[in-house]
């Protein structure tokens, strides 16, 4: 419980055109798909929070269904926004979009997703530590009180200057939720 906190939310796109051969089917709904990217992810997560001095997450099977949902919901309907606190049932959430001509596979996506939001340690301020727009999803990535996590993959389509992507809609969702106002000194450890 936040204790009448709310967390700070952000998002993050990416936009690249790679071009590959083969079939564009639809891998981001493949089961296999999904556990493949699940598990880097998780992997991912870790060896940074490792950096950052903050326990391993697990995974929590309940974050990833709801993190599946709302990533399936974003790719039906081309929007880009995060659930509500109600919808996630309090949870942290990260989004983030990567658009190609082709396609691209699972440990790929969730390195570049997880590596795009870690990346942004870069602009964190350690002797004022606080939220900022510009950090928020690396903080929420290394927030030392999560312990779950959650995530999911859905592939949409998007027409941008004309031209088709496939947009893979990339949700974590962690619990509990980090980004809480005045919380931000003993969970976002300098590494």
């Amino acid at each position: 419980m936040l204790m009448g906190k709310k967390p700070i939310l952000g998002c993050l796109v990416a936009i690249l055109a790679v071009t590959t051969v083969g079939s564009l089917k639809a891998l981001a709904q493949d089961a296999t798909y999904i556990t493949a990217f699940r598990n880097q992810s998780l992997t991912n997560h870790n060896t940074n929070r490792t950096k950052h001095r903050s326990p391993n997450l697990a995974a929590n099977s309940t974050l990833d269904q709801g993190a599946q949902d709302w990533a399936k919901y974003l790719a039906d309907s081309g929007k880009f926004e995060h659930s509500t606190s109600t919808q996630r049932n309090g949870a942290g959430e990260n989004l983030y979009v990567y658009y190609t001509t082709g396609t691209i596979g699972a440990t790929a996506l969730a390195d570049k997703g997880v590596s795009s939001w870690y990346n942004e340690v870069t602009k964190y301020n350690y002797s004022q530590p606080g939220f900022s727009p510009e950090t928020g999803h690396f903080t929420q990535l290394v927030w030392k009180s999560s312990t779950g996590l959650g995530c999911g993959v859905a592939q949409g389509k998007k027409v941008i200057n004309s031209t088709n992507f496939n947009a893979y809609y990339v949700v974590c969702r962690y619990s509990p939720a980090g980004n809480v106002q005045g919380q931000f000194p003993q969970n976002v450890l300098q590494p």
